[in-house]
């Protein structure tokens, strides 16, 4: 049997782990509050991650770990640029380009959640990444997601055009 009902779907979602996931959120767009075009190539040094570049990346990720950890394939014409051993070139500047994906990623990952079987919650999963079950990669994309959103806390702080 592939799952309960989505109604205990649902609830297990928004009761366990939703509150979580929408702190984590929270926080990163307020480091996003206010943000201008032209500070999405802002760095704190040269050959570190830009605004832009990061903002894609969380994004990114969210498509990734929704492939591998929540059984949902990246959508058609989803192209994942910043995930391995890349380096920012700088191409990351259209900020309604970057705030669409980023929207598009998060609805991606709470349809992914909220449609994720009951029963395979604590379930080991093979990844690129390591074996984890989706409640542990949950946690770690909620890291994940919170540790840049300080990166680009920091470079909107201390960072910029200077």
């Amino acid at each position: 049997m592939r799952s309960r009902t989505l109604k205990g779907m649902v609830s297990m979602f928004e009761q366990m782990m939703l509150p979580a996931l929408q702190t984590a959120r929270s926080r990163y767009l307020d480091a996003l509050a206010n943000l201008e075009a032209e500070q999405l190539a802002w760095r704190l040094a040269p050959g570190s991650n830009s605004v832009g570049f990061l903002i894609r990346h969380i994004a990114e990720v969210e498509y990734r770990f929704c492939a591998m950890f929540f059984g949902r394939p990246l959508p058609d014409g989803v192209t994942l640029f910043t995930i391995g051993p890349v380096q920012d070139e700088g191409q990351f500047t259209d900020l309604d380009a970057l705030l669409s994906f980023r929207d598009s990623s998060y609805a991606h990952l709470l349809e992914s959640l909220h449609e994720f079987p009951v029963d395979a919650w604590d379930a080991a999963v093979q990844a690129p990444i390591g074996t984890l079950t989706p409640r542990q990669a949950l946690g770690r994309l909620v890291y994940h997601t919170g540790y840049h959103a300080g990166q680009i806390g920091l470079i909107r702080k201390y960072g910029g055009s200077r």
